[in-house]
């Protein structure tokens, strides 16, 4: 079972490991189905379990289906209890830290985004799990914390860079760019074009996605534990001002549209689909989960966002079924799991869905054509998930700092900029 230590970066063996077999660029025939149950469940009956997360991530096709499944097999009953994502970090740490026994199961990401929940005393480890070994060596990743397997990774997974509109590339004579400077000139031609290079939705300053070029800056494991430790800042991080720098720059030339400030995370597919933007920093699996439009007019390249110079691929952020310690139905919660985790039901919940493999026994999921053509590309510039789920106190919040930088004009420095996201990292990582 699951006692060894895991490792805190992943080689780009796992990431072939990860998408190992998963080369169609549409949609397989039905993969043959496990016939019967392979591990023990629904003994458990009449009951109603809750759950909280986010009302985005409660209302994904795989999460209701596993969900609908569950209670016509069981008997039992979900009750999913939706949260914007800061009401559910508040709400579910107060729950916890008072011992409540409501809810009986969270669903988050992990890593340093549950450390409000304070995890060892208040969520279920399930290191000892059968499941466990039938994770991929990326999800196993995901799920640790303090040496633990903390949740059951229930997710598709999804590599973030940019999407870009293919058909206006084609129009405009533009091949993708390879480097940051071809990046930033194919802006400009965009943009005497009379098309808006990039979407930002910064009225959600989390979806400004400022861990992308961090991911690099923190793949050293002796930068990351500087950082943790205190003997580093973002300020101190060589690469880190010219990430706000590029934030500034793409602000100042037009680049992000003059109605950036307020555009938000609802307008994301009606621009894109709408051709006044040429590009937009995601994930692949958002075309198929989000997207409203033809996916097939999009292609996938590297995020440019200052740093690297060859631009970055993120791998994927999967988010886990979490178990209350002091749920009174915790008999219940973990019969849940057991289901979730079982090959017989995750592949039907998972038939037809976008994704690479996050269990090895997962056969119904399919890559995103986006991935398929850009999969040498993707393996020349990965990057596993690091600083959105291994720096101490980071939030994608903190994004907020960047903003305030492209609009000033004078008196605030890209270095007042990384010190007052530092003093937010710190005063959050206090008050856990």
């Amino acid at each position: 079972m699951m006692k060894r230590a895991i490792a805190g970066g992943i080689l780009l063996s796992a990431l072939l490991l990860l998408f190992c077999g998963c080369s169609a660029a549409k949609p397989k025939s039905p993969a043959p189905a496990y016939e019967e149950p392979q591990y023990a469940w629904g003994n458990i009956t009449g009951r109603t379990l809750t759950v909280w997360g986010r009302e985005t991530d409660l209302s994904r096709s795989y999460m209701t289906r596993a969900f609908a499944r569950y209670e016509e097999l069981t008997g039992n009953t979900i009750d999913a209890v939706a949260y914007t994502p800061d009401q559910l970090e508040a709400a579910a740490a107060e729950a916890l830290q008072r011992g409540s026994n409501t809810p009986d199961l969270i669903l988050s990401f992990g890593g340093t985004n549950i450390d409000a929940l304070e995890p060892d005393q208040n969520l279920y480890d399930f290191s000892a799990a059968e499941w466990v070994d039938d994770l991929t060596e990326v999800s196993i990743n995901q799920t640790i914390y303090h040496g633990k397997v903390i949740g059951l990774p229930h997710w598709e997974a999804s590599i973030a860079g940019t999407l870009y509109n293919k058909e206006i590339f084609e129009k405009l004579d533009l091949t993708p760019p390879r480097t940051q400077a071809e990046f930033l000139t194919a802006c400009e031609t965009l943009l005497q074009n009379g098309v808006t290079p990039l979407y930002l939705p910064a009225a959600s300053p989390t979806m400004l996605l400022y861990q992308l070029p961090l991911d690099a800056l923190v793949e050293q494991t002796d930068t990351l534990e500087k950082l943790n430790n205190g003997e580093l800042s973002y300020a101190d991080l060589p690469g880190m001002q010219q990430v706000a720098d590029w934030y500034r720059t793409m602000a100042e030339s037009g680049y992000l549209g003059a109605s950036y400030l307020t555009n938000d995370w609802d307008g994301m597919s009606g621009a894109l689909e709408s051709g006044e933007y040429a590009m937009m920093l995601c994930w692949d699996t958002w075309l198929y989960t989000d997207f409203q439009g033809d996916a097939s007019r999009f292609g996938l390249m590297p995020a440019f966002v200052g740093i690297p110079e060859n631009g970055t691929f993120e791998g994927p952020n999967l988010s886990l079924m979490l178990v209350n310690r002091h749920s009174e139905q915790m008999d219940a919660a973990l019969d849940l799991i057991t289901f979730m985790a079982d090959p017989y039901n995750y592949n039907a919940a998972f038939e037809g869905i976008y994704t690479a493999p996050v269990f090895k026994r997962q056969v119904a999921g399919i890559s995103t054509p986006q991935y398929v053509e850009a999969e040498r590309w993707v393996e020349e510039n990965y990057r596993d998930s690091t600083a959105w789920l291994r720096i101490e106190g980071f939030s994608q919040s903190d994004a907020t700092c960047i903003l305030h930088y492209m609009q000033a004009r004078e008196g605030y420095t890209a270095e007042q900029c990384l010190r007052d996201m530092d003093r937010l990292r710190t005063e959050r990582i206090h008050k856990r």
